[in-house]
């Protein structure tokens, strides 16, 4: 998990491990081809009549048999002819969620994935990436700002802060010195 402030770098670190963007310095290694990526942000036309199955091709030679196990296994297979316009935040993020997954990815970049979701949707969706995690058997590098769900259920977590602040596990990180600045005692 990559967390930090707003603005410290992690979407940009994300997007630079994907090849999205360059780095000023150093290099990026890949072990895998098979990466997904769900963004922070996507702009669709909301006025544009597209249904769930629609949205699913756009990029994707998918057939409805793989367009149906993903979205079942994301819990939102009833949504397939619905169109994207009319679902909750917490449909879209698991729509989204069923189109990254779709081709069985082995690293999975999930930029603040419960976004625009409410509380009780947030951890519908921390528990569903976790099952998405052991089903694909695929690594995660999860983006996001909810310390305490974060720090509760990950293997490994960087801080950043404009550069590295500190990393490792969940509790050598909440009791790291730089840590307590960002985020301060209570958080910790």
């Amino acid at each position: 998990t990559i967390i930090g402030p707003n603005g410290s770098g992690k979407s940009t670190t994300a997007k630079i491990a994907l090849g999205i963007l360059k780095p000023d310095a150093g290099s990026v290694i890949l072990h895998t081809n098979k990466i997904a990526y769900v963004p922070q942000n996507l702009a669709i036309d909301w006025t544009l009549p597209l249904r769930v199955v629609d949205f699913m091709r756009l990029t994707n030679k998918i057939t409805f048999q793989e367009i149906t196990e993903v979205l079942d296994m994301t819990g939102v297979a009833s949504l397939i002819n619905k169109n994207l316009r009319n679902l909750s935040g917490g449909e879209f993020q698991r729509v989204l969620l069923a189109r990254a997954v779709v081709n069985t990815p082995e690293l999975l970049v999930l930029d603040e994935p419960v976004q625009g979701v409410d509380f009780n949707g947030e951890i519908a969706l921390y528990r569903l990436i976790e099952e998405i995690r052991t089903k694909l058997s695929c690594g995660i590098i999860l983006i996001s700002h909810d310390l305490h769900v974060v720090m509760s259920s990950t293997d490994r977590v960087i801080c950043l802060n404009g550069h590295v602040c500190c990393s490792g596990s969940p509790e050598a990180v909440a009791s790291a010195p730089e840590f307590r600045t960002l985020f301060g005692d209570r958080a910790a």
